[in-house]
């Protein structure tokens, strides 16, 4: 019933046939669309199921194939009977692309008002940056009303029939299930892990701490030049630039209402008057409007 809905939900999109595919829908356009819808699910659902009996329900996106390999990823949205799955990045050499997950809830505002608060975060979330020679403003846009109308659609369909529906789900308490939720997965680096032992303690001589500090979570990186980035403790901010000397801020001189990205410089964030951190220049925009979130959520203690 769910697929069979969204056809005709999807049939309503005439100028993004081509990134649309539905389970047991013939493709107008791709011959092999059902082998490259299944490998999406395969990529962006069965990593981690809502359950064994997830069903997906509508694609919306299209594969980016590898220069050198024959290996395709793909991207884009893939709605469940659960969730909304958003990727948008590509396994790296030494990172994996991670992908986001909004559930489908109904919350005091309704289906309606539910749906397109569902749909905007994960259309906000989206880099379109990598997707620039495939989709296009207008593209998008038509990306985001179908998926509005899918999922109210879903809600719909779901509440006729019985199904127990969540409210609206809070936000992780945990500082790294807060990181995951927030999309920053393939930037962060946590001090815990083995694979980074060697970064971090080139790291430590760079950015001192103080007797008995943690390190929550690291958004840095390293060159021949040295190792740069920004850091979260469990007492301050800390960030040094290529070449310039640390800074660290206080977590009681941080002011939450303040956070935010430099007008003037997208790779520098202002966490309290006259106190500004550099961040990493391969930081995207979106994954910086995430850090931006989660400085302020730590800095409220609204994570641990």
């Amino acid at each position: 019933m769910l697929t069979a809905k969204a056809s005709i939900l999807a049939a309503e999109r005439t100028d993004i046939q081509e990134f649309v595919f539905i389970p047991g829908s013939k493709h107008l356009t791709w011959d092999d669309s059902e082998a490259v819808l299944w490998r999406a699910v395969e990529q962006m659902m069965l990593v981690s199921p809502a359950g064994e009996d997830e069903l997906p329900i509508i694609w919306i996106g299209y594969d980016v194939a590898r220069r050198f390999t024959s290996k395709r990823e793909a991207q884009g949205f893939l709605v469940t009977d659960r969730r909304v799955i958003v990727k948008d990045t590509v396994d790296l050499v030494f990172s994996k692309g991670e992908e986001r997950q909004y559930p489908l809830y109904i919350g005091p505002h309704g289906i309606a008002g539910s749906s397109a608060t569902i749909a905007s975060a994960a259309i906000a979330s989206y880099d379109w940056e990598d997707a620039g020679s495939l989709v296009d403003a207008e593209d998008a846009e038509w990306f985001s009303q179908l998926l509005v109308s899918v999922i109210t659609m879903i809600l719909h369909a779901l509440s006729s029939t019985g199904v127990e529906i969540v409210a609206e789900p809070p936000a992780s308490s945990d500082l790294r299930g807060r990181v995951k939720e927030l999309g920053l997965d393939s930037d962060v680096k946590y001090s815990d892990d083995k694979a980074h032992a060697k970064h971090f303690a080139k790291f430590a001589k760079k950015i001192p701490l103080e007797a008995g500090e943690q390190i929550l979570a690291s958004f840095s990186a390293g060159t021949l030049a040295g190792v740069y980035g920004f850091m979260l403790t469990d007492r301050s901010v800390r960030s040094r630039d290529l070449m310039e000397e640390p800074v660290s801020t206080q977590r009681s001189r941080v002011d939450a209402a303040a956070v935010r990205v430099s007008p003037g410089d997208k790779h520098k964030i202002i966490v309290a008057a006259g106190e500004v951190h550099d961040i990493p220049s391969h930081l995207s925009e979106r994954a910086a409007a995430s850090l931006v979130t989660l400085i302020q959520e730590w800095a409220d203690q609204r994570i641990n």
